[in-house]
């Protein structure tokens, strides 16, 4: 019989290893009892996403030391959502142990660095700021899930020592606190591989996101931030009703969620209802009133609406909160451009290009401001560039080629 249940934490805190001049290798082992109201798959599920954490978390001290880190200034709280964005954690090993006293699992994880590749991944994750907020969200979660079970735990070894005939009521739902958490683990595990699909600010595979999103909701019918993402999901796949119910879903588990409004004013906006759109936006705003994202796309709606004046405010909101944020920076220039301040518009598409160097779009609505202004020279070079990123895949690219044709030029791409 057990003794007693409790937690042994040996952390072989890791030397990184070089196993190449560009692989660095972190290695973690956690060993954990159980016994008493928590099962060994409750265990074993906790053991895992601590190693995992907790490897991370040693990884993200490599991140930390990059200049792109340092100079974006990011917050101690993001390099643990950057690291599970850039870095594979991989289990190397689980293996039962027993003692005297005890029974438990002793679990190994590793993370490998690829120093050649990783300060693109990691500039990539930092433009795309919302994907960097869904992997924060997810780790912050992941955290309290954790503290959960450790206090669980606690109350776990304080009921073993009493005498086994007592405390049954405490003992079972103890043992439903477990198995909830433990579930909850599971799920943004679930939603944690739906995020990895996620690059560029698009999701590659809707249809598996959805499958593991769908596994999520199932452990977890609570999980708001997964409702999000099968509606993100969705949105990919042109369903926007259907995307529409899971950000109201989201909504009526959390009145107070402002990225719920916010997502489902977007949804709103691809479909044209650009009055819902607006409504969710300042819903969103109300809830958080530093909410840059719910600013920019809020100015945008105004604009399909024809409303540039209201737009531009939104804009100027939006870069007020956040100086870098280059698609606020060109959605006021092509305000400004149906206002006819050309010189204004040209300004605010040189800021963009500046931040963001390809962006694609930017180029391209610079051209026709040239274009206004009679400087049909600039106006190809900048319609060629945008073919040059673009290249046949782009959204406008025959009317790009059309337009450098019709000024006596022939396109490039």
């Amino acid at each position: 019989m057990l003794k007693k249940a409790c937690l042994l934490l040996f952390v072989f805190i890791l030397i990184p290893c070089i196993s190449h001049a560009e692989i660095i290798t972190y290695i973690h082992t956690v060993k954990q009892s159980f016994g008493g109201s928590q099962s060994p798959d409750d265990a074993r599920i906790g053991a895992i996403a601590k190693a995992k954490r907790e490897v991370l978390e040693k990884a993200g001290t490599y991140l930390e030391s990059l200049t792109i880190v340092r100079e974006n200034v990011v917050e101690k709280d993001e390099i643990l959502a950057l690291a599970a964005g850039v870095l594979k954690t991989e289990i190397v090993s689980q293996k039962n142990f027993a003692t005297e006293d005890t029974f438990g699992i002793v679990v190994k994880a590793k993370v490998d660095v690829d120093t050649s590749v990783l300060e693109e991944r990691v500039r990539k994750l930092l433009q795309d700021r919302s994907l960097l907020e869904k992997y924060k969200e997810s780790q912050r979660r992941e955290k309290e899930l954790l503290v959960r079970i450790e206090m669980l735990e606690k109350k776990n070894r304080e009921l073993q020592q009493s005498p086994s005939t007592t405390h049954k009521q405490e003992k079972e739902k103890l043992k439903k606190d477990f198995k909830e958490a433990t579930e909850g683990l599971t799920a943004t595990e679930w939603v944690g591989n739906a995020l990895a699909l996620w690059k560029n600010g698009k999701c590659q595979d809707p249809d598996r996101a959805i499958e593991y999103l769908n596994q999520a909701i199932h452990l977890d019918p609570n999980y708001v931030e997964a409702y999000i993402f099968r509606g993100f999901a969705l949105e990919k796949k042109d369903e926007y009703d259907r995307a529409i119910k899971n950000y109201s879903s989201a909504i009526e588990l959390n009145p107070k969620y402002a990225e719920a409004y916010y997502s489902r004013g977007s949804a709103w906006r691809k479909k044209g209802q650009y009055d819902k759109a607006i409504s969710d936006y300042s819903s969103a705003i109300e809830l958080n009133s530093k909410y840059a994202g719910a600013y920019n796309d809020r100015g945008s709606t105004w604009g399909k609406k024809g409303k540039y004046d209201k737009a531009i405010i939104d804009f100027n909101s939006a870069i007020e909160l956040n100086p870098k944020y280059a698609v606020a920076y060109y959605g006021r220039a092509l305000a400004l451009q149906m206002k006819s301040e050309y010189i204004l518009s040209i300004s605010d598409f040189n800021r963009a290009i500046e931040l963001d160097p390809k962006y694609a779009m930017a180029y391209f609505g610079r051209g026709f401001v040239y274009i206004k202004l009679g400087q049909n020279r600039k106006a190809v070079d900048d319609l060629n560039y945008y073919l040059k990123l673009c290249g046949h895949g782009g959204e406008n690219s025959d009317l790009a080629r059309q337009k450098i044709r019709d000024l006596g030029y022939t396109p490039k791409y």
